[in-house]
Parts: C-alpha cells; sequence; structure tokens
C-alpha cells in the first residue's frame, strides 16, 4: 500500500513537474508576446508622429496657397483700379483734345470774322 502512495506521489510530483514547465512555457511566450506588443506600440508612436508632421506640413502648405488666394484677388483689384485710371486718363485726353479743338474753331471763327 504504502508503494502505492508513493508511485502516487511520484506521479504527482511529475504532474507538477511537467505543469511548472508548462507554465515557464507560457511564461516565455507571453514575455515574447509582451515585447512584440511593446515594439508594435512603439512602432506606431513613430507612426503617429510622422502622421502629425505631414499633417502640420499638409496645414502649412494650406495656408500658404490661401495666402497665395489674397495675394492674387489683390493684384486684381489693382489691375481693376490700373484700368479704371486708365480710362479715366484716356476720357481726360478725349475731352482736352475735343476742347483744343473747339477753342480751335473759336479763334478760328474770331480771327476770320
Amino acid at each position: 500500500m504504502s508503494h502505492h502512495i508513493s508511485n502516487q506521489i511520484q506521479q504527482s510530483e511529475q504532474i507538477l513537474h511537467q505543469l511548472i514547465n508548462q507554465t515557464q512555457q507560457a511564461s516565455q511566450t507571453y514575455q515574447q508576446l509582451l515585447q512584440q506588443e511593446q515594439q508594435n506600440a512603439a512602432q506606431l508612436e513613430a507612426l503617429a508622429q510622422r502622421e502629425r508632421q505631414a499633417a502640420q506640413i499638409i496645414q502649412n502648405a494650406l495656408h500658404g496657397h490661401q495666402v497665395a488666394v489674397q495675394q492674387l484677388q489683390q493684384v486684381i483689384q489693382i489691375s481693376k483700379q490700373l484700368e479704371q485710371i486708365q480710362q479715366s486718363q484716356a476720357q481726360s485726353q478725349f475731352n482736352y483734345g475735343a476742347i483744343n479743338q473747339a477753342n480751335q474753331g473759336a479763334y478760328d471763327q474770331q480771327r476770320y470774322q
């Protein structure tokens, strides 16, 4: 009977050793998984940083485009003002020429009278 109990104890010890080995193997696997997840997290953080930088670059470019559009609109306004000035000057020159012709005609009429 004691032999039977001794066998059971040995079998129990073997099972416990197997459980210890399996638990240690599982711990190693979890340690590897933990390291992999930490590496993944670091890579994701680096990617997130690059994405933030890319977003900032795009935002800067967008702002530059908005400034360029504003400047082009100012150029259009200046061009319109120049066109109005040119038309006004042309009209003034036309009016001045007409006045000169009228004055010359009046002068000629007075001279020949």
